[in-house]
């Protein structure tokens, strides 16, 4: 199999699993123009002194949420930005800090580089003096708002550091815990000890000074900012009503829907389905009971950030849907790539109405599965489509912390 075809098919497949990959996302391109016209303007004002808060964007199941964030990713690399996608999950549940934010940096990509985002940033500041020595300054400054552990390790990254200390430094800044006795050794050898008070830090801190000393270091090492991408938004529509107002809170964190508390080296987007503001929001009433329940739990400094986070994903930009144009041209391209990969000349693909509940990825999967009816057996009886709606049930599994979940703190 050639290159090309190999490459084709790569594509293919994952499209077919409904999962689209980069290769994928640069075929078919963008239609969200004005999205995107917004999220570069956001990007060029990450870093100013009047950085925008974050963009919510809804769209139906299929209608290319994930291919747009997907596209976003590309967008931000293009610009020099370090790029994290978070897609909530089980694992990954929005109301706890600690993991979304672990799950951030191990999907973390560098522009230009396939290495570990954390072990890129560290080798880049280290090669830069001045930019560690201001970082350290920063850490040092009360109004940094980090415990003394930042600016130690920070402290040593002029330092020669033994392997086993600069595993423990990358594991720290990916969301483990302080690596606090070899760190007082290496200090203590260099006759520093006393300069920093490594007393310790609950994981509850560290979870809210993480992303706030990642922005530093992000920028540090000469990158324009840190963009956070959050898909499947959707998914705490299964939780129960306090982890619901958690997750909103959080949501509001990361967008930073509360200007005072934006950090201006960090931008994120999220994706949430168009119904939700419906089916959850309003049917369960959780702008009015969930701050009640907050006030109740004496939760005040969650309450306005959590309302604010319901009126984003209330006002979320809708993704359009696709034009008579834009399937033509998609078709067309999908065609030219499924007869490289299989080295076959497909033919045009019978493009089915265009319907409300019909999405672009419906419309994907079946040329594609035409295609392969009549490459495998020489004739096609046609494909059915079935729309699928999210599931919005409260699940008990999802409403406590993953096993381990606060191992890593």
């Amino acid at each position: 199999m050639s290159s090309s075809a190999q490459s084709a098919r790569v594509v293919i497949e994952a499209l077919r699993a409904g999962v689209p990959n980069r290769a994928a996302i640069r075929l078919l391109g963008n239609v969200e123009t004005a999205i995107e016209d917004q999220f570069t303007q956001a990007l060029n004002a990450v870093g100013s002194p009047q950085p925008l808060g974050g963009m919510a964007i809804a769209g139906g199941f299929g209608t290319g949420k994930s291919h747009l964030l997907g596209y976003l990713r590309e967008v931000a690399l293009k610009r020099n930005f370090v790029v994290s996608w978070v897609t909530v999950s089980k694992e990954t549940p929005l109301y706890h800090l600690g993991l979304v934010f672990a799950a951030a940096m191990r999907s973390a990509a560098v522009p230009d580089s396939f290495d570990d985002a954390i072990t890129v940033l560290l080798s880049k500041v280290q090669g830069r003096a001045e930019a560690v020595q201001s970082l350290e300054q920063w850490a040092s400054t009360p109004e940094a708002g980090v415990a003394p552990v930042f600016a130690a390790l920070t402290h040593l990254l002029t330092r020669s550091m033994p392997a086993e200390l600069m595993r423990g430094v990358e594991a720290f800044l990916s969301g483990a815990k302080p690596p606090t006795s070899e760190t007082r050794r290496r200090l203590a050898d260099l006759g520093a000890r006393g300069m920093f008070d490594l007393s310790g830090v609950k994981a509850a801190t560290l979870h809210l000074q993480r992303p706030r000393f990642m922005t530093q270091l992000v920028q540090a090492a000469g990158y324009a900012g840190w963009c956070v991408l959050i898909d499947e938004v959707e998914l705490i529509g299964r939780y129960g009503p306090m982890q619901r107002a958690k997750a909103y809170f959080q949501l509001a964190y990361w967008l930073g829907l509360e200007p005072k508390l934006r950090d201006p080296g960090l931008y994120a987007c999220c994706a949430v389905s168009d119904d939700f503001a419906d089916v959850v929001i309003n049917a369960r009433q959780d702008d009015e009971k969930l701050p009640e329940l907050l006030t109740q739990k004496n939760l005040l400094c969650m309450v306005e950030l959590a309302g604010a986070a319901m009126r984003a994903i209330q006002g979320a930009r809708p993704l359009r849907a696709p034009t008579d144009t834009d399937l033509a041209r998609h078709a067309e391209t999908l065609r030219g790539c499924y007869s490289t990969a299989y080295g076959w000349t497909a033919p045009a693909p019978s493009i089915a109405a265009r319907r409300s509940n019909l999405t672009l990825r419906h419309h994907v999967r079946s040329w594609i599965t035409e295609w392969d009816m009549l490459r495998l057996q020489g004739s096609s009886s046609g494909v059915e489509v079935s729309p699928v709606a999210p599931d919005y049930t409260e699940n008990p599994d999802t409403t406590g912390v993953p096993p381990d979940g606060d191992a890593a703190n």
